[in-house]
């Protein structure tokens, strides 16, 4: 009884003990023009909360964890409050976190992570990267109507977010839409 009552212990308390998520927030970063190095006002960021199942074949699945939209102030700066991401069962789940950026007049974002190598803090999870010091998101202009029009089409989102959690980014998505007469997001 001794030799398997051992091994399932030491396996539970693995599962209780282990490091849970790699990141509990808050998480950080400043956004600017990505030609200018400005920081951009008015930014609209939507932080989505994924949960995974792990297997031995990886993960799968995909559910919604939850979400955050802020909007940049002045200053560029924005910050997704802190979230509770410890999960008793993690050996069998992880949770990933997935910035959606948007700015009308702006396309693809970048991130930066101060002056380190890309190399060295790619490595990271977002969620590790997003803790760090001197997190920069830089953002592409796209400056005539036709690179403007085609990155509307092809921008989306994750869509098992909740809309009413992205009222503000569908609202300025809409008003860019609304601009260039294409049909408003519902």
């Amino acid at each position: 009884m001794k030799r398997i009552l051992a091994p399932v212990l030491a396996l539970v308390a693995v599962a209780f003990l282990a490091p849970g998520a790699h990141a509990a927030g808050p998480w950080r970063a400043t956004i600017v023009d990505a030609e200018t190095g400005q920081p951009l006002e008015g930014v609209v960021v939507v932080a989505a909360f994924t949960k995974f199942t792990k297997s031995l074949a990886g993960t799968a699945g995909g559910e919604y964890y939850g979400s955050d939209e802020v909007v940049t102030g002045a200053d560029g700066r924005f910050e997704i409050p802190a979230r509770n991401l410890w999960n008793p069962i993690r050996l069998f789940t992880e949770v990933r976190l997935e910035l959606v950026v948007f700015k009308r007049g702006y396309g693809n974002h970048r991130l930066r992570v101060g002056a380190r190598e890309e190399e060295t803090w790619k490595q990271l999870s977002l969620t590790q990267a997003l803790e760090q010091e001197d997190v920069i998101v830089e953002l592409a202009p796209v400056r005539t109507p036709e690179e403007r029009r085609a990155y509307l089409r092809q921008f989306s989102w994750p869509p098992w977010i909740p809309r009413d959690r992205m009222s503000e980014l569908i609202l300025t998505i809409n008003q860019e839409r609304a601009s260039f007469g294409l049909e408003k997001i519902k």
